[in-house]
């Protein structure tokens, strides 16, 4: 539709409408012949609804500051209480819609949103405690890291078991078998995040 504008002016005019739609939507024409784009056309192809996020402007900002200023301790958190409550059950919503709240990588999503460091940390502690447990078990079942892998330079050709020391051979198993009953992990931290997590840090609302 543009084709017949040279690039660069073609790069100016289509950010020169955008900011324009930006500014003052109901302002511009429905339609630019000269170029040939409908405007409804462009605002649907360079700003769809789906990416459009309302927030307060900055006068109702203020408002709400003021407001919240003169609010106790006990109505603040009330307040906390419905808008968590409000904020939970349009994520379930969410959750339902995009067919996340079902799979183990959407609750992950929603642990990682809802706790954010705290999950982070339990994952990885989590993690670090099966990798100990790993090597514990490597060591004291007696498995020999290094005869596993010259049986895969026996297999592949290489020379690697040479060239690796013992220790790290060992470390490098660990990790292998470590990441190996992720599976088995994953499910367990989507599960008991939420009961340890509040635990370990109650909301003080």
């Amino acid at each position: 539709m543009i084709g017949i504008t040279p690039p660069s002016s073609s790069s100016r005019i289509i950010n020169h409408i955008g900011r324009k739609i930006l500014q003052n939507p109901s302002g511009i024409s429905r339609n630019t012949p000269h170029i040939g784009i409908n405007i409804s056309s462009f605002q649907t192809m360079f700003y769809p609804k789906n990416h459009y996020y309302s927030s307060l402007s900055k006068e109702e900002e203020e408002k709400e500051k003021l407001r919240i200023s003169i609010l106790s301790q006990v109505e603040k958190e009330k307040e906390l209480r419905t808008l968590d409550k409000e904020i939970a059950r349009l994520n379930t919503l969410r959750g339902i819609n995009t067919g996340e709240l079902y799979t183990f990588r959407g609750k992950f999503k929603a642990l990682s949103r809802d706790y954010g460091i705290a999950f982070l940390a339990y994952y990885w502690t989590v993690w670090t405690s099966t990798a100990i447990l790993t090597y514990g078990a490597i060591e004291l079942g007696g498995i020999d890291a290094m005869a596993l892998l010259a049986k895969v330079d026996t297999l592949t050709g290489y020379e690697i078991s040479n060239k690796v020391d013992p220790t790290l051979g060992t470390i490098g198993l660990t990790v292998a078998v470590n990441e190996l009953i992720e599976p088995i992990r994953l499910p367990m931290v989507v599960l008991t995040t939420k009961p340890v997590i509040d635990t370990l840090y109650p909301k003080n609302y």
